[in-house]
Protein backbone atom coordinates (compact mmCIF):
# COMPACT_ATOMS: atom_id res chain seq x y z
CA UNK A 1 0.00 0.00 0.00
CA UNK A 2 3.01 2.83 1.19
CA UNK A 3 4.53 1.90 -2.21
CA UNK A 4 1.40 2.07 -4.45
CA UNK A 5 0.96 5.48 -2.31
CA UNK A 6 4.56 6.63 -3.28
CA UNK A 7 4.45 5.29 -7.04
CA UNK A 8 0.98 7.31 -7.50
CA UNK A 9 2.57 10.60 -6.07
CA UNK A 10 5.61 10.20 -8.45
CA UNK A 11 3.20 9.60 -11.67
CA UNK A 12 1.58 13.18 -10.49
CA UNK A 13 5.23 14.85 -10.71
CA UNK A 14 5.88 15.70 -14.05
CA UNK A 15 1.74 17.18 -14.59
CA UNK A 16 2.19 19.00 -11.32
CA UNK A 17 5.32 20.39 -12.69
CA UNK A 18 4.00 21.54 -15.64
CA UNK A 19 1.58 23.13 -13.90
CA UNK A 20 4.03 25.42 -11.43
CA UNK A 21 6.09 26.17 -14.34
CA UNK A 22 3.46 27.59 -16.09
CA UNK A 23 1.43 29.66 -13.87
CA UNK A 24 3.34 32.73 -11.44
CA UNK A 25 0.63 32.02 -8.80
CA UNK A 26 1.15 28.22 -8.57
CA UNK A 27 5.22 29.21 -8.61
CA UNK A 28 4.91 31.50 -5.16
CA UNK A 29 2.44 28.61 -3.46
CA UNK A 30 5.03 26.19 -4.39
CA UNK A 31 7.94 27.61 -2.67
CA UNK A 32 5.79 28.46 0.36
CA UNK A 33 5.01 25.11 0.45
CA UNK A 34 8.66 24.36 0.69
CA UNK A 35 9.37 26.32 3.46
CA UNK A 36 6.20 25.52 5.56
CA UNK A 37 6.84 22.23 5.23
CA UNK A 38 9.48 21.21 7.54
CA UNK A 39 7.38 22.50 10.48
CA UNK A 40 4.59 20.58 9.72
CA UNK A 41 6.26 17.48 9.14
CA UNK A 42 6.52 15.57 12.11
CA UNK A 43 2.43 16.01 12.88
CA UNK A 44 0.83 14.55 9.40
CA UNK A 45 1.63 11.05 8.45
CA UNK A 46 0.86 11.37 5.29
CA UNK A 47 3.68 14.15 4.83
CA UNK A 48 6.35 11.40 5.87
CA UNK A 49 5.90 7.80 4.23
CA UNK A 50 8.38 4.65 5.57
CA UNK A 51 9.17 2.75 2.77
CA UNK A 52 11.50 0.59 5.26
CA UNK A 53 10.63 1.22 9.29
CA UNK A 54 12.54 -0.71 12.30
CA UNK A 55 10.59 0.64 14.98
CA UNK A 56 12.76 -1.07 17.57
CA UNK A 57 15.87 0.56 15.98
CA UNK A 58 17.16 3.41 18.01
CA UNK A 59 18.99 5.80 16.19
CA UNK A 60 18.36 9.51 14.72
CA UNK A 61 16.64 7.87 11.65
CA UNK A 62 14.80 4.22 11.74
CA UNK A 63 13.95 3.72 8.10
CA UNK A 64 14.22 3.88 4.70
CA UNK A 65 11.63 7.41 4.10
CA UNK A 66 10.02 9.52 1.65
CA UNK A 67 8.33 12.77 2.74
CA UNK A 68 7.02 15.32 0.63
CA UNK A 69 9.62 17.85 0.77
CA UNK A 70 11.82 15.11 -1.35
CA UNK A 71 9.16 15.17 -3.62
CA UNK A 72 8.59 18.74 -4.05
CA UNK A 73 12.69 18.64 -4.16
CA UNK A 74 12.15 16.39 -7.52
CA UNK A 75 9.71 18.83 -8.75
CA UNK A 76 11.83 21.71 -8.53
CA UNK A 77 14.60 19.96 -10.09
CA UNK A 78 12.28 19.58 -13.18
CA UNK A 79 10.77 23.08 -13.70
CA UNK A 80 13.79 25.27 -12.45
CA UNK A 81 16.34 26.52 -15.50
CA UNK A 82 19.31 25.65 -15.59
CA UNK A 83 22.13 27.63 -13.11
CA UNK A 84 25.36 26.70 -12.22
CA UNK A 85 26.35 26.44 -8.57
CA UNK A 86 30.46 25.92 -8.25
CA UNK A 87 31.29 22.42 -7.27
CA UNK A 88 33.59 23.50 -4.51
CA UNK A 89 30.33 24.72 -2.27
CA UNK A 90 29.24 21.18 -2.15
CA UNK A 91 32.29 19.29 -2.01
CA UNK A 92 32.27 19.36 2.18
CA UNK A 93 29.50 17.71 1.89
CA UNK A 94 30.18 15.27 -0.37
CA UNK A 95 33.31 14.82 1.63
CA UNK A 96 31.06 13.89 4.63
CA UNK A 97 28.57 11.59 2.57
CA UNK A 98 31.72 9.86 1.38
CA UNK A 99 32.87 9.09 5.07
CA UNK A 100 29.66 8.18 6.52
CA UNK A 101 29.17 5.71 3.26
CA UNK A 102 32.25 4.24 4.18
CA UNK A 103 30.96 2.93 8.04
CA UNK A 104 28.31 0.87 6.11
CA UNK A 105 31.44 -1.55 4.95
CA UNK A 106 31.73 -2.17 8.98
CA UNK A 107 28.86 -1.43 10.95
CA UNK A 108 27.34 -4.32 12.87
CA UNK A 109 23.90 -3.04 10.88
CA UNK A 110 24.39 -2.13 7.25
CA UNK A 111 20.75 -1.32 6.42
CA UNK A 112 20.23 0.70 9.71
CA UNK A 113 23.53 2.67 8.28
CA UNK A 114 22.29 2.74 5.05
CA UNK A 115 19.02 4.41 6.33
CA UNK A 116 21.24 7.23 7.41
CA UNK A 117 22.50 7.46 3.92
CA UNK A 118 19.33 7.87 2.24
CA UNK A 119 18.61 10.21 4.48
CA UNK A 120 21.43 12.51 3.28
CA UNK A 121 21.32 11.99 -0.08
CA UNK A 122 17.16 13.51 0.37
CA UNK A 123 18.89 16.44 2.03
CA UNK A 124 21.38 16.53 -0.27
CA UNK A 125 18.69 16.57 -3.21
CA UNK A 126 17.35 19.96 -1.17
CA UNK A 127 20.08 21.53 -1.01
CA UNK A 128 20.65 21.59 -4.93
CA UNK A 129 17.72 22.45 -5.60
CA UNK A 130 17.24 25.44 -2.97
CA UNK A 131 20.80 26.53 -4.70
CA UNK A 132 19.33 26.87 -8.00
CA UNK A 133 15.86 28.46 -6.87
CA UNK A 134 17.75 31.00 -4.76
CA UNK A 135 20.08 31.96 -7.67
CA UNK A 136 16.99 33.53 -8.93
CA UNK A 137 15.35 36.82 -6.86
CA UNK A 138 12.34 36.67 -4.83
CA UNK A 139 12.24 32.86 -4.08
CA UNK A 140 14.36 33.58 -0.83
CA UNK A 141 11.78 35.32 0.36
CA UNK A 142 9.11 33.12 -0.44
CA UNK A 143 10.83 30.29 1.48
CA UNK A 144 11.52 32.59 4.17
CA UNK A 145 7.12 33.33 4.16
CA UNK A 146 6.80 29.91 4.20
CA UNK A 147 8.64 29.16 7.36
CA UNK A 148 7.09 31.96 9.24
CA UNK A 149 3.83 30.19 7.98
CA UNK A 150 5.08 27.07 9.35
CA UNK A 151 6.44 28.42 12.50
CA UNK A 152 2.63 30.31 12.70
CA UNK A 153 1.32 27.07 12.82
CA UNK A 154 3.45 25.96 16.05
CA UNK A 155 2.76 28.65 17.95
CA UNK A 156 -1.05 28.14 17.65
CA UNK A 157 -0.60 24.75 18.62
CA UNK A 158 2.25 26.04 21.90
CA UNK A 159 -0.99 27.92 22.89
CA UNK A 160 -3.37 25.39 23.22
CA UNK A 161 -0.25 22.75 24.68
CA UNK A 162 0.18 25.86 27.13
CA UNK A 163 -2.83 27.50 27.85
CA UNK A 164 -5.47 24.60 27.18
CA UNK A 165 -3.37 21.25 27.58
CA UNK A 166 -1.71 23.12 30.86
CA UNK A 167 1.94 21.58 30.27
CA UNK A 168 5.13 22.99 31.32
CA UNK A 169 7.06 22.22 28.21
CA UNK A 170 5.20 23.04 24.78
CA UNK A 171 6.51 21.18 21.38
CA UNK A 172 4.27 22.78 19.12
CA UNK A 173 3.92 20.44 15.90
CA UNK A 174 7.33 18.17 16.79
CA UNK A 175 8.02 15.39 18.76
CA UNK A 176 10.14 17.59 21.23
CA UNK A 177 10.38 21.10 22.73
CA UNK A 178 14.20 20.84 21.94
CA UNK A 179 13.29 20.51 18.44
CA UNK A 180 11.06 23.28 18.11
CA UNK A 181 14.20 25.73 19.78
CA UNK A 182 16.09 24.78 17.50
CA UNK A 183 13.74 24.89 14.32
CA UNK A 184 13.13 28.44 15.65
CA UNK A 185 17.04 30.15 15.42
CA UNK A 186 16.11 29.42 11.26
CA UNK A 187 13.48 32.04 11.77
CA UNK A 188 14.79 34.67 14.28
CA UNK A 189 18.14 35.16 13.26
CA UNK A 190 17.09 35.99 9.79
CA UNK A 191 14.21 38.18 10.26
CA UNK A 192 16.21 39.81 12.80
CA UNK A 193 19.31 40.71 10.45
CA UNK A 194 16.72 41.85 7.67
CA UNK A 195 14.83 44.17 10.61
CA UNK A 196 18.28 45.69 11.57
CA UNK A 197 19.73 46.15 8.24
CA UNK A 198 16.19 47.76 7.05
CA UNK A 199 15.37 45.03 3.97
CA UNK A 200 12.00 44.00 4.67
CA UNK A 201 8.92 46.01 5.82
CA UNK A 202 8.09 46.50 9.92
CA UNK A 203 4.59 44.85 9.42
CA UNK A 204 6.39 41.83 8.59
CA UNK A 205 9.48 41.53 10.23
CA UNK A 206 7.92 42.76 13.66
CA UNK A 207 5.23 40.01 14.48
CA UNK A 208 7.65 37.53 13.31
CA UNK A 209 10.31 38.06 15.52
CA UNK A 210 7.96 38.78 18.15
CA UNK A 211 5.94 34.91 16.95
CA UNK A 212 9.90 33.46 17.26
CA UNK A 213 10.41 34.89 20.69
CA UNK A 214 7.21 33.74 22.35
CA UNK A 215 7.36 30.34 20.84
CA UNK A 216 10.80 29.98 21.98
CA UNK A 217 10.13 30.92 25.38
CA UNK A 218 7.35 28.40 25.64
CA UNK A 219 9.78 25.79 24.67
CA UNK A 220 11.02 26.02 28.70
CA UNK A 221 14.62 24.62 26.96
CA UNK A 222 16.97 26.24 28.78
CA UNK A 223 19.25 25.22 25.70
CA UNK A 224 16.99 26.66 23.20
CA UNK A 225 16.73 30.15 25.14
CA UNK A 226 20.48 30.46 25.50
CA UNK A 227 21.72 29.79 22.54
CA UNK A 228 19.03 32.19 21.18
CA UNK A 229 19.98 34.62 23.48
CA UNK A 230 23.63 34.33 22.22
CA UNK A 231 22.41 34.01 18.73
CA UNK A 232 20.51 37.61 18.91
CA UNK A 233 23.68 39.24 21.12
CA UNK A 234 26.43 38.17 18.35
CA UNK A 235 23.86 39.37 15.64
CA UNK A 236 23.85 42.65 16.87
CA UNK A 237 27.77 42.91 17.49
CA UNK A 238 27.93 41.52 13.54
CA UNK A 239 25.03 44.17 12.47
CA UNK A 240 26.86 47.04 13.89
CA UNK A 241 30.19 45.94 12.72
CA UNK A 242 28.33 47.09 9.35
CA UNK A 243 28.37 50.52 10.76
CA UNK A 244 25.48 52.08 13.14
CA UNK A 245 22.57 54.04 11.45
CA UNK A 246 19.64 55.23 13.53
CA UNK A 247 18.00 52.76 12.38
CA UNK A 248 19.89 49.93 13.67
CA UNK A 249 20.04 52.09 16.84
CA UNK A 250 16.37 51.80 17.17
CA UNK A 251 15.85 48.07 15.88
CA UNK A 252 18.46 46.75 18.89
CA UNK A 253 16.74 49.04 21.27
CA UNK A 254 13.45 48.22 20.73
CA UNK A 255 14.13 44.33 20.20
CA UNK A 256 15.78 44.73 23.62
CA UNK A 257 12.39 46.55 25.09
CA UNK A 258 10.77 43.71 23.79
CA UNK A 259 13.39 41.33 25.83
CA UNK A 260 12.99 42.99 28.77
CA UNK A 261 9.00 42.95 28.90
CA UNK A 262 8.88 39.06 28.08
CA UNK A 263 10.92 38.44 30.95
CA UNK A 264 8.44 37.78 33.07
CA UNK A 265 7.00 35.20 30.94
CA UNK A 266 10.42 33.94 30.51
CA UNK A 267 10.68 33.25 34.66
CA UNK A 268 7.24 32.16 34.76
CA UNK A 269 7.62 29.49 32.29
CA UNK A 270 10.97 28.38 33.50
CA UNK A 271 9.60 28.18 37.60
CA UNK A 272 6.71 26.52 36.13
CA UNK A 273 8.70 23.63 34.31
CA UNK A 274 11.19 23.12 37.31
CA UNK A 275 8.16 23.20 39.90
CA UNK A 276 7.12 20.66 37.72
CA UNK A 277 10.73 18.48 37.19
CA UNK A 278 13.40 19.59 39.82
CA UNK A 279 16.81 18.89 37.80
CA UNK A 280 18.42 16.16 39.33
CA UNK A 281 21.79 16.92 38.33
CA UNK A 282 24.19 16.71 41.14
CA UNK A 283 22.82 13.29 41.79
CA UNK A 284 23.16 12.22 38.13
CA UNK A 285 24.74 14.13 35.28
CA UNK A 286 23.27 12.58 32.36
CA UNK A 287 24.71 14.62 29.63
CA UNK A 288 28.47 14.15 31.19
CA UNK A 289 27.33 9.89 31.24
CA UNK A 290 26.90 10.34 27.15
CA UNK A 291 29.72 12.13 26.47
CA UNK A 292 31.46 9.18 28.42
CA UNK A 293 29.90 6.87 26.39
CA UNK A 294 31.05 8.31 22.96
CA UNK A 295 34.62 8.84 24.27
CA UNK A 296 35.00 5.46 24.95
CA UNK A 297 33.40 3.87 21.44
CA UNK A 298 35.87 6.33 19.42
CA UNK A 299 38.90 5.52 21.84
CA UNK A 300 37.61 1.49 20.60
CA UNK A 301 36.57 2.56 17.02
CA UNK A 302 38.56 5.45 15.95
CA UNK A 303 37.03 5.40 12.06
CA UNK A 304 33.46 5.14 14.27
CA UNK A 305 31.18 2.16 15.50
CA UNK A 306 29.25 3.06 12.14
CA UNK A 307 26.80 5.86 11.47
CA UNK A 308 23.22 5.37 12.97
CA UNK A 309 24.86 3.22 15.52
CA UNK A 310 25.62 5.13 18.67
CA UNK A 311 22.60 3.38 20.49
CA UNK A 312 23.13 -0.02 19.63
CA UNK A 313 26.99 0.03 20.30
CA UNK A 314 25.62 1.81 23.97
CA UNK A 315 23.50 -1.24 24.28
CA UNK A 316 25.19 -3.97 23.47
CA UNK A 317 28.90 -3.43 23.93
CA UNK A 318 28.35 -2.46 27.21
CA UNK A 319 29.70 0.85 26.98
CA UNK A 320 26.37 2.77 29.00
CA UNK A 321 27.66 0.61 32.02
CA UNK A 322 31.23 1.92 31.18
CA UNK A 323 29.64 5.59 30.80
CA UNK A 324 27.63 5.58 33.77
CA UNK A 325 24.43 5.85 32.44
CA UNK A 326 21.58 4.82 34.75
CA UNK A 327 19.83 1.33 33.91
CA UNK A 328 16.78 1.97 32.70
CA UNK A 329 15.71 1.99 29.22
CA UNK A 330 14.76 5.43 28.68
CA UNK A 331 18.15 6.69 29.41
CA UNK A 332 20.25 3.56 28.04
CA UNK A 333 17.95 4.30 24.49
CA UNK A 334 18.94 7.73 24.03
CA UNK A 335 21.53 9.94 21.84
CA UNK A 336 23.96 11.31 23.24
CA UNK A 337 23.37 15.58 23.85
CA UNK A 338 26.30 16.69 21.31
CA UNK A 339 25.92 16.63 17.57
CA UNK A 340 30.26 16.78 17.38
CA UNK A 341 30.86 13.70 19.75
CA UNK A 342 27.88 11.73 17.88
CA UNK A 343 29.46 12.31 14.30
CA UNK A 344 32.62 11.52 16.30
CA UNK A 345 31.71 8.35 17.98
CA UNK A 346 29.80 6.98 14.79
CA UNK A 347 32.04 8.12 11.85
CA UNK A 348 35.61 8.41 13.80
CA UNK A 349 37.73 11.15 13.27
CA UNK A 350 37.70 11.77 9.82
CA UNK A 351 33.63 12.11 10.40
CA UNK A 352 33.86 14.26 12.67
CA UNK A 353 36.53 16.42 10.22
CA UNK A 354 34.46 16.32 7.69
CA UNK A 355 30.96 17.06 9.53
CA UNK A 356 32.96 20.30 10.76
CA UNK A 357 33.99 21.05 7.09
CA UNK A 358 30.87 20.75 5.85
CA UNK A 359 29.20 23.11 8.52
CA UNK A 360 31.52 25.63 8.15
CA UNK A 361 32.00 25.93 4.69
CA UNK A 362 28.93 27.76 4.26
CA UNK A 363 29.89 30.54 7.17
CA UNK A 364 32.58 31.22 5.10
CA UNK A 365 30.70 31.92 2.11
CA UNK A 366 27.86 33.88 3.59
CA UNK A 367 30.11 36.30 5.65
CA UNK A 368 32.68 36.87 2.96
CA UNK A 369 30.30 37.65 0.12
CA UNK A 370 27.64 38.92 2.94
CA UNK A 371 30.37 41.70 3.75
CA UNK A 372 31.39 42.77 0.38
CA UNK A 373 28.21 43.04 -1.27
CA UNK A 374 26.88 46.21 -2.24
CA UNK A 375 23.02 44.91 -2.50
CA UNK A 376 21.63 45.33 1.03
CA UNK A 377 19.44 42.99 0.73
CA UNK A 378 21.02 39.67 -0.39
CA UNK A 379 24.09 40.57 2.09
CA UNK A 380 21.12 40.30 4.42
CA UNK A 381 20.21 37.43 3.34
CA UNK A 382 23.44 35.95 3.71
CA UNK A 383 24.55 37.62 7.26
CA UNK A 384 21.15 36.38 8.14
CA UNK A 385 21.53 32.75 7.25
CA UNK A 386 24.92 32.62 8.36
CA UNK A 387 24.05 33.42 11.86
CA UNK A 388 21.20 31.33 11.89
CA UNK A 389 23.64 28.24 11.31
CA UNK A 390 25.89 29.64 13.82
CA UNK A 391 23.58 29.63 16.47
CA UNK A 392 22.25 26.10 15.41
CA UNK A 393 26.28 24.95 15.74
CA UNK A 394 26.34 26.25 19.06
CA UNK A 395 22.95 24.37 19.87
CA UNK A 396 24.69 21.23 18.72
CA UNK A 397 26.79 21.16 21.68
CA UNK A 398 23.98 20.72 23.66
CA UNK A 399 21.52 18.48 21.32
CA UNK A 400 22.51 15.83 18.72
CA UNK A 401 18.46 16.51 16.86
CA UNK A 402 21.07 18.71 14.20
CA UNK A 403 20.68 15.17 12.61
CA UNK A 404 16.55 15.04 12.99
CA UNK A 405 15.28 15.18 9.22
CA UNK A 406 13.11 18.49 10.04
CA UNK A 407 16.11 20.02 10.97
CA UNK A 408 18.47 18.68 8.04
CA UNK A 409 15.83 19.80 5.78
CA UNK A 410 15.85 23.77 7.51
CA UNK A 411 19.99 23.45 7.45
CA UNK A 412 19.66 22.46 3.81
CA UNK A 413 17.28 25.58 3.21
CA UNK A 414 19.69 27.34 5.28
CA UNK A 415 22.97 26.70 3.22
CA UNK A 416 20.66 26.22 -0.15
CA UNK A 417 20.15 30.25 0.38
CA UNK A 418 23.73 31.45 1.11
CA UNK A 419 24.87 29.39 -1.67
CA UNK A 420 22.15 30.30 -4.31
CA UNK A 421 22.77 34.19 -3.59
CA UNK A 422 26.44 33.90 -3.41
CA UNK A 423 26.34 32.24 -6.80
CA UNK A 424 24.13 35.08 -8.05
CA UNK A 425 26.61 37.52 -6.67
CA UNK A 426 29.48 35.67 -8.43
CA UNK A 427 28.06 36.23 -11.70
CA UNK A 428 27.06 39.45 -11.55
CA UNK A 429 30.92 40.12 -10.47
CA UNK A 430 31.96 37.94 -13.47
CA UNK A 431 29.76 39.31 -16.08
Amino acid sequence: MKLAFVALLLLSLFPAALLIRRYAWATRIFWLCFGALPFTLSSVPLFDVGLISWEDWYGFVTGIEVTAIDLLAVMAFLILPAHRTPLVYFLPFLFYFAVAAATTIYAPEPLAAGFAIWQFGRIFLVLGVVARACAFEGVPYLIFKGMVIGLFANFVAVLWQRFGLDLAQNTGLFVHQNTLGMAIHFVLLPHLVMLLSGTRRLIYLGPTILLSLLALIFTASRGSVGTAAIGMAMTFAVVAMQGLTQRKIAAIAATLVAVALASPVVIATFEKRFERAPLNEEAYDERAAFNNVSAYILKDFPMGIGVNHYVYAAQNFGYSDRGGVMPFEGNRRAIVHNAYLLAAAETGYAGLFAFTLMLLTPLAIAFSNGFRMKDRADGALLIGCGMALVTVYLHSFLEWIIYAKEIQYMMAIAMGIIFGVSSRYRRRLTS
